[in-house]
């Protein structure tokens, strides 16, 4: 009985860790959004970010670009980022040599314009990587630890009540009697018995 119990305060603990790690893989993941690629026409793309959990909370964001020249060595690169007002979130202009750097920060759930601009002979890969959990990241560490610590509390509850359960059942059910394993003897001596069966009316008559 000890032996189990100190198992089961190991145990949870154990399960406390891994389910947090779990978390904090999930929260850390993050979902691609491919706006253009090196192999395609560079157009205008939009993206739509839709809302975890119900929530408008912002959510990190890394938009990674880089430029490349297919048949020139320099040349004007520029993209910018719109929100669904058309009001610019993000924004870079440069020349293909400067190269050009990623930008991070949050986008709120909405819709979202990214529009870029080269010169001829200029090819473009552009990945905006979101992060929709990170935002949650502590609240979901309190709920998943608050379950976790709820099941344990009711595991032991419900193993307390039950085992409790068993022993006043078992208290309350009457004892039965043991039976014997010998079959009883009937009434009466085996002479008897026959003597008896011999003065009764169906007795052979005499004579016969």
């Amino acid at each position: 009985m000890e032996r189990k119990r100190l198992v089961n305060l190991v145990l949870w603990p154990v399960a406390l860790l891994v389910l947090n790690g779990l978390w904090l893989s999930v929260a850390g993941g993050t979902a691609p959004y491919e706006i253009n690629d090196e192999d395609h026409a560079i157009e205008t793309r939009t993206v739509l970010l839709g809302s975890v959990f119900g929530q408008d909370k912002a959510m990190p964001a890394v938009f990674e670009v880089t430029f490349s020249g297919v048949s020139v060595d320099e040349g004007n690169t520029s993209w910018v980022i719109r929100d669904s007002t058309n009001a610019v979130v993000a924004e870079w202009g440069g020349m293909l040599s400067e190269g050009a750097p990623n930008w991070e920060g949050e986008l709120e759930p909405g819709t979202y314009t990214v529009e870029t601009t080269v010169d001829s002979g200029i090819i473009t890969n552009q990945v905006l990587q979101i992060q929709p959990f990170d935002s949650y990241r502590v609240e979901g560490h309190f709920l998943l630890s608050g379950l976790l610590v709820l099941v344990a509390f009711g595991e032991v509850l419900v193993r307390k009540k039950g085992g409790a359960y068993l022993a006043k059942r078992d208290a309350n059910k009457p004892d039965e009697r043991e039976k014997s394993p010998f079959k009883p003897l009937k009434a009466g001596m085996p002479e008897e018995d026959v003597a008896l069966d011999e003065e009764g009316p169906w007795r052979t008559p005499l004579g016969r």
